[in-house]
């Protein structure tokens, strides 16, 4: 019973702590997702980029702006489809311990789908459980565990409108650059 008690005060008082040492620091956020699918012969490869850059304010908030390019090409039926467009991300440092912080963050994007079928796509995501460590002065490691994702593609009068969620362990990892 008292773990659980420790637990929890710790837990309260971490998040009334700040990150002091962040604050001005600008931020560049890269990620690098790649995906392959086998079905019956058929491949599906899909890889997205994203790169994101913003400064963190005197409350431990940041805004970051930039890019993402997304790309689906589907061997068999020789589809393929290129997205790229403008992203945003919000997110809060709030420091748990020594390097560790819990970093809530959600983004979107919008972009334009060129290709064999012309289009618009749009993202909404939220991430509510990331921790990052900051192992150096320069780079933070980031570990997300959950995710909750809103995408529409409306391409030739075809719209699909996708709601993901995850609840998986190690959802993903990233790397933050951070400097003065």
């Amino acid at each position: 019973m008292k773990t659980r008690i420790l637990f929890s005060a710790f837990f309260l008082l971490s998040l009334t702590t700040t990150a002091q040492d962040l604050v001005g620091r600008k931020i560049v956020n890269a990620n690098l997702f790649l995906n392959a699918t086998f079905n019956n012969g058929e491949r599906v490869s899909t890889y997205t980029t994203t790169i994101l850059t913003g400064k963190v304010k005197s409350d431990n908030t940041y805004w970051a702006f930039g890019a993402v390019l997304d790309n689906m090409n589907i061997q068999n039926s020789n589809n393929s489809l290129v997205n790229f467009g403008p992203a945003v991300e919000y997110g809060k440092f709030v420091k748990v311990v020594d390097r560790f912080y819990m970093a809530p963050v959600v983004g979107g994007s919008i972009q334009g789908v060129f290709g064999d079928t012309p289009g618009v796509k749009a993202n909404i995501y939220a991430i509510p459980m990331r921790i990052m460590y900051d192992f150096s002065n320069h780079f933070m490691l980031s570990a997300s565990f959950g995710s909750v994702n809103l995408s529409t593609i409306s391409v030739q009068g075809l719209t699909n409108i996708n709601l993901s969620g995850s609840l998986t362990n190690n959802s993903s990892f990233g790397v933050f650059y951070t400097f003065k």
